[in-house]
């Protein structure tokens, strides 16, 4: 599948999934169990995630880079991938809990104008300060942001659904807009070994997580290709288990590692795959 397709197939599946979670705004976030259950298994808290609005948890996570970014009250964060703005809205309550008043500010950043108007309405309703949370439109390779303007950069299950050639490009941006010193905390869903061309070929898979997935040593290359420190560089597997996604009761409710094309009667969809046997999620760290 080319890069052209591969982009018109993420930017369907997910201003589809921005649609449903404004359908479903109304609703206590607790009236969405299977995506608080994800989100927990991933290292969320029940207190963080029961802040949320709803439409802000679509259970896609595959990490939690807020874990490993330790941002500061007076940082500015960008999140790639930011989709309904789960990781921007915590990251902000984390700020307003320091000792210390906030200064800095969080931005978010999705390819997707649905997930943009989605984010905004999501701002809207969690009731923080004016000027602590930005959404931008624009793809996660070229960002209208300044050089070293950055202090921390997460992502969060969103860099595996950029075709590989593009993926280069994604982290020598990072690159450009960390200040000096400025770090990197990633969630993603990485390769353990080659796929075969059935599952890398599965579009709906691919827009679920798994047939995007790079292979390790080809991330490693392309984060120390754009300039970072090898020796500052951490790429480990967390052993959570991937099969959350599947759900106790049959297929996940979550799109995230599903497929659509099975449940159409190829065969060979997601809720077939074992996701343990050919990715894992990492937690990827490195610094400037």
């Amino acid at each position: 599948m080319d890069a052209s397709a591969i982009y018109q197939a993420v930017d369907a599946t997910y201003s589809s999934i921005a649609s449903q979670a404004q359908a479903r705004s109304n609703q206590p976030p607790t009236a969405q169990p299977q995506y608080v259950q994800i989100a927990r298994s991933f290292g969320y808290s029940a207190n963080d995630l029961a802040l949320l609005p709803t439409g802000a948890n679509f259970g896609l996570s595959c990490g939690n880079p807020l874990a490993t970014a330790h941002l500061q009250p007076s940082e500015t964060m960008v999140d790639l991938g930011s989709g309904g703005g789960l990781d921007c809205l915590i990251a902000a309550r984390q700020m307003l809990q320091a000792d210390a008043a906030p200064t800095g500010k969080v931005v978010g950043v999705d390819r997707s104008e649905s997930m943009i108007g989605l984010a905004r309405q999501n701002l809207q309703r969690a009731d923080l300060p004016a000027g602590l949370v930005e959404f931008i439109h624009a793809p996660i390779s070229e960002i209208p942001l300044e050089t070293a303007s950055v202090d921390v950069v997460v992502s969060n299950c969103v860099i595996n659904l950029v075709p590989d050639q593009d993926k280069p490009r994604v982290f020598r941006e990072i690159y450009r807009l960390l200040k000096p010193g400025g770090r990197v905390a990633i969630s993603d869903l990485l390769a353990k070994k080659p796929m075969p061309d059935h599952i890398r070929q599965d579009a709906a898979l691919l827009v679920g997580c798994v047939a995007g997935a790079s292979l390790v040593q080809d991330y490693r290359r392309w984060i120390a290709d754009a300039g970072f420190h090898d020796d500052g560089m951490a790429v480990v597997d967390t052993g959570k288990d991937l099969n959350v996604y599947h759900g106790q009761d049959g297929p996940s409710p979550s799109p995230c590692c599903k497929s659509g094309v099975a449940e159409e009667g190829t065969g060979r969809g997601g809720s077939s795959v074992d996701f343990n046997a050919w990715v894992a999620s990492y937690q990827i760290y490195a610094v400037k």
